[in-house]
Formats: structure tokens, sequence, C-alpha cells
């Protein structure tokens, strides 16, 4: 069985909806600025608030333009490898 962190406050939403996270849950559940997080209303009127975590698969492709083929592993590594040797070729250090 899981160990389960219970910790409760209270809040009280402002007159735009807003509620602020006390700073405690934040630091326990690893929340910052920026993070995105799950709302989940049940039908038992609970409200669960969960941090939004994703995979790497789920940027798999994002990167692409329109119009051009997917390149393969090596083709990346080729591009990398000459991007490399373009950018020191023209360093004091590369002599």
């Amino acid at each position: 069985m899981k160990n389960a962190m219970s910790l409760n406050s209270k809040v009280i939403v402002s007159s735009r909806g807003q509620v602020v996270i006390p700073s405690v849950l934040r630091e326990k559940l690893g929340i910052y600025t920026g993070k995105e997080l799950l709302f989940n209303a049940r039908d038992d009127g609970v409200i669960e608030l969960r941090p939004l975590t994703r995979s790497i698969e789920q940027f798999f492709g994002r990167c692409k333009r329109a119009g051009e083929a997917t390149m393969s592993i090596e083709d990346m590594d080729a591009a990398i490898a000459q991007a490399i040797t373009e950018n020191n070729s023209g360093s004091p250090d590369a002599q």
C-alpha cells in the first residue's frame, strides 16, 4: 500500500477565480512558476489538482518542418558533426 501524504490548507477564491496554492504544498509537490497543472472535477464534488507530466514521446515530431523528410539518427549526427566542424574552423582555438 502506498504511503499517502496528507496536507490540508484552506484557500480563498479571488474575484478572478484564482486561488493561491500554499507554499508548503508547492514545495512538497514540486510546483513552481510556469508548471502546468491538471484540474479534475470528480462526480462526487472533489477537485483533484495534479502536476502535469509529459514523456519524451509526446514531443516526437514537434520540430518537423512542413515539406521536409524526417531525418535519421545518422543524418542528425552528421549534421551536428558538420556544424561543430564549421563552428570550430572559425575559432582562434582551432588553429
